[in-house]
């Protein structure tokens, strides 16, 4: 940028003292004209809350900053309708710079929007992704969404977000496509969450036990699996996870049983919180925990009894369980943990996560 920008025939200290005062929507809007202006905006500590990345047919960046939520959506094309078939992600047209203000209005919020666009000079996607990350000093992408009718190949993804650590790789059936099992895999082999894995639900292809194994002895801290019928006591033993959630499977009483002696004989060392649902035929509370426990050492605790499970589940947030009743087990190393069953679920949570 040329001296005759208004702002910077100002001395150094009042130029510095003007950056400070404005919002960070307009920070991060003044970061794109110079290399001036971007190493000021560096210089001033920004940090989002969470950064995320959606590879659908106009691929976004989303940034979470209390209280906005921005979207940079890089658009090659110009009329939505218009016939395409995307096999690498190209140098966007424009680019659109969404805004939305959380507002409180004091019995509920609400979102003011002011939208920006301009036109792309020479900058890719990929030149966008390293700007934004560099000027916020937040150098992962926190959730990378993949959609089975998303615009790109895996390959074309991996190659725009290489070099990048991408916290939680999610998986989701919002589009008009499934997600195949060839193209999970592809997906799964492409890109390597470090932290978590979040799959909506296991489509419509028999569940490929061989073939998912390799991820699920990956140390993550967090696997998610919304619908999951075809999955099995070893895949559940194979996880070396540290919070797993299930919200449907087939398995029953029995099988959580052997789980739980597996458990206490020094399986799954890295378990912290695991929640399933199971495919039990009885709503009876006290003969599901019977069956849970046949053959098990246990303490039970007094269904009046609230204690609070504090857990993560790949957030950078702490979410917070009541529940009520249960029975502490404890595995050969001494490690102290709480089963608790409710209808159609169940639960092992390590002693170390809950609070009375």
């Amino acid at each position: 940028m040329s001296s005759n920008f208004p702002l910077f025939l100002l001395p150094d200290n009042v130029i510095l003292s003007v950056f400070r005062s404005m919002e960070a929507v307009d920070l991060m809007l003044l970061s794109m004209i110079s290399m001036r202006t971007k190493e000021i905006v560096c210089s001033l500590n920004l940090h989002p809350d969470k950064i995320s990345l959606d590879t659908r047919a106009s691929c976004e960046l989303e940034i979470r900053f209390s209280p906005f939520i921005i979207r940079v959506a890089f658009k090659k094309f110009e009329k939505k309708d218009a016939e395409r078939e995307i096999v690498v992600i190209e140098r966007p047209e424009k680019v659109g710079f969404y805004v939305s203000r959380i507002v409180n209005y004091g019995l509920f919020k609400g979102l003011e929007n002011v939208n920006y666009q301009w036109e792309n000079g020479t900058f890719e996607v990929r030149d966008y992704i390293d700007h934004f990350i560099k000027i916020l000093h937040h150098h992962r992408i926190d959730e990378l969404s993949v959609m089975g009718d998303d615009a790109y190949p895996p390959e074309e993804i991996q190659q725009l977000v290489n070099g990048l650590d991408i916290r939680e790789l999610s998986f989701s059936d919002e589009g008009n496509v499934r997600i195949s099992d060839d193209g999970m895999i592809n997906y799964l082999n492409a890109i390597k969450p470090t932290r978590s894995f979040y799959l909506d639900r296991s489509p419509l292809f028999v569940w490929n036990h061989s073939k998912m194994s390799q991820f699920f002895v990956q140390n993550l801290d967090c696997i998610v699996i919304a619908n999951s019928p075809l999955l099995t006591l070893d895949d559940l033993l194979l996880m070396n996870i540290s919070e797993i959630q299930i919200n449907r499977t087939r398995m029953i009483g029995k099988d959580f049983n052997r789980f739980l002696k597996h458990w206490i004989a020094g399986s799954n060392p890295r378990l912290k919180y695991l929640t399933v649902g199971d495919d039990s035929t009885t709503d009876d509370r006290e003969e599901f925990e019977r069956e849970l426990l046949n053959g098990i050492d246990h303490r039970k605790i007094p269904d009046e009894e609230e204690r609070t499970c504090i857990k993560r589940m790949g957030t950078y947030e702490e979410c917070r369980e009541k529940m009520t009743g249960g029975s502490y087990i404890r595995r050969k190393d001494g490690t102290e943990a709480i089963v608790h069953a409710e209808y159609h679920w169940f639960h092992l949570i390590l002693q170390e996560l809950m609070s009375i």
